[in-house]
């Protein structure tokens, strides 16, 4: 079973991808392959965190450590029920899909209360909350 680590905080901006792009490249370096899911559907931060690395090994001639992805879209069902089941199963092939080949899992959540979000949640071995400074 690889070891699933959850980056979630519902504020916007707070850091997720960014530390999941740190830990993905810290476990890697140290032998293991990666999966990664990124939840945040519309921005994709950290897909394009990872994109820009493989451009960056192609136009270098680098080899650098690259996870293995996996990207879920939202269901398109009418029923908040039937989206609802549509989406739990796409979310657990992700999983069983990337558990085969990797020893970790980053998931990469929105900064948005999601059906993901919770479904990453609820799976969490590990859950990450990064958190900015506040102003108040």
């Amino acid at each position: 079973m690889a070891h699933i680590i959850v980056l979630g905080n519902e504020k916007g901006g707070s850091g997720k991808s960014t530390t999941a792009m740190h830990l993905m490249t810290a476990i890697a370096r140290s032998g293991h392959q990666v999966g990664a899911i990124d939840l945040d559907l519309r921005q994709q931060s950290f897909f394009r965190y990872i994109d820009n690395r493989e451009a960056f090994c192609a136009s270098n001639d680098v080899d650098l450590p690259i996870p293995k992805r996996v990207s879920l879209r939202l269901s398109a069902e009418d029923s908040q029920k039937a989206a609802q089941a549509e989406e739990e199963e796409r979310f657990a092939s992700a999983l069983e899909k990337l558990e085969t080949e990797c020893s970790f899992i980053l998931i990469d959540c929105p900064g948005a209360h999601t059906r993901y979000a919770q479904m990453a949640h609820s799976v969490a071995d590990t859950l990450i909350t990064p958190m900015n400074d506040s102003l108040v």
